[in-house]
């Protein structure tokens, strides 16, 4: 997962005793088709439902989503509890203590469904009139792909992408232009050529990635690793062929090559708080690394695109609430989780720092509005690009990662242990040999 992701906005919530976990239930309604929260009843009696998901501290769950439900609805409290040894979610499904929502990235959702705790919320949409338009179309199709009834099993609350950082100082240095948003990949390659030097015994590199995030899983051509008819590898194409040796071009620059004990995305992204990197492509979290650092003048601009796919960003990364199948209080999971999604909070959560999964320009505009140290950067090149269509998959054959897979052998090429064309060949095998094995179970 990426480590972006895991800074900002990772949550989780707290096992009760028996699944389900509440302690008395109600019957009112969520929020209207605007996305406003109907008021709380006189009449509503109190409720705990408890949360579990992405690993952040009991009080950072509490500022960013227990309080504010509770607010809304002081008749329900939400509960937390942080995974870890003994309370990871297959932990709480083995001893019964089954939670009333789960909060993940999409990358998870394959792990969610494979416990059979996903269903249909679409009596709830219904019902409540919430209006599923505000979203960001893809956020819902690559979920509802997962499955062979398209369902809507959860709500996307937080987005998750990648802009371009790029250390003002080591630009001025050498007098080159900053980046700018809607810049080509070829035009950050060339940049990167000139910024990866050695002054004053200093080594520069021009550039870092989160590689395998940006450039395979999320990658901006939509590109599919397993093809959702045929059930064959879809990786040893032209297609593929073209990413790997773009990915392969910036790390072959003489000063920026890569071993295996770097090479891995942690170290790319770590390598730019030194200073001595010109610019980096990877998650948000890095932006309060970045500010925290004090001395660090940086800032960012939108992902460069292929000249191919103008003006498309990455694929769908968000962040989702996915009420659980065993919970007894359905009908209050929906008026929380829906909560969540509503402009008024989320206008709160763009404000301190959680990019919005709605496509609202105004609460896109509001993004870091509130934090001292990120107010002033360009904050809106996190919204600049278009989504990136999110390829079918076969909903039985969803928890096989072909990426991870592919960037195994991507690696390789990157450390010069291997040839691109030798990469997607046994990416290739690999892939089929993993469809292989899970049809025989």
């Amino acid at each position: 997962m990426k480590k972006g992701f895991l800074l900002i906005s990772a949550f989780v919530l707290i096992a009760a005793s028996s699944a389900g976990c509440g302690k008395s239930g109600n019957n009112g309604n969520s929020t209207a088709g605007d996305g406003k929260p109907t008021a709380a009843k006189a009449t509503d009696k109190p409720v705990e439902l408890v949360f579990t998901g992405l690993p952040i501290t009991e009080e950072e769950f509490q500022a960013q989503f227990g309080r504010p439900i509770q607010e809304k609805y002081p008749h329900i409290t939400a509960k937390y509890i942080q995974p870890g040894k003994g309370t990871e979610l297959k932990d709480l499904v083995n001893a019964g203590t089954i939670p009333d929502v789960y909060m993940t990235a999409t990358v998870n959702l394959p792990i969610f469904l494979g416990f059979k705790l996903g269903y249909d919320l679409n009596e709830f949409i219904k019902k409540n009139s919430l209006d599923m338009t505000r979203f960001e179309p893809n956020s819902l199709q690559v979920m509802k792909d997962m499955t062979a009834e398209q369902m809507i099993f959860g709500l996307p609350y937080q987005s998750g992408g990648y802009v371009l950082y790029y250390n003002k100082d080591v630009f001025d240095k050498f007098g080159v232009p900053y980046p700018k948003d809607g810049m080509t990949w070829d035009d950050t390659y060339e940049l990167a050529k000139k910024l990866t030097r050695v002054e004053g015994g200093t080594t520069y590199r021009g550039f870092t990635a989160n590689w395998s995030n940006i450039f395979l899983t999320n990658n901006q051509l939509g590109l599919a690793g397993l093809d959702s008819k045929t059930d064959k590898a879809a990786i040893n194409t032209d297609d593929w062929k073209m990413v790997f040796n773009h990915v392969k071009r910036f790390f072959d620059i003489p000063g920026n090559e890569r071993t295996k004990d770097n090479v891995p995305n942690g170290n790319q992204e770590s390598d730019f708080l030194t200073g001595a990197v010109a610019m980096t492509a990877t998650g948000i979290g890095l932006m309060t690394q970045a500010a925290d650092k004090g001395n660090l003048n940086f800032d960012y601009v939108a992902l460069p695109t292929y000249k191919e796919a103008p003006g498309v960003g990455t694929k769908t990364g968000g962040r989702y609430l996915l009420p659980t199948s065993t919970s007894k209080y359905k009908d209050e999971v929906f008026r929380a989780i829906s909560y969540l999604t509503t402009d008024e909070y989320q206008m709160r959560a763009s404000k301190e720092g959680r990019a919005t999964a709605l496509t609202n320009k105004d609460i896109q505009k509001a993004y870091m509005q509130n934090h001292p140290k990120l107010k002033d950067k360009n904050n809106f090149a996190y919204f600049y690009n278009k989504v990136a269509p999110t390829p079918p998959t076969n909903p039985s054959l969803v928890e096989i990662n072909t990426y991870n897979i592919a960037a195994a052998e991507l690696t390789k090429v990157l450390i010069g242990e291997t040839d691109v064309s030798t990469a997607l060949r046994v990416s290739e095998e690999k892939i089929n040999q993993a469809v292989a094995a899970k049809k025989s179970q």
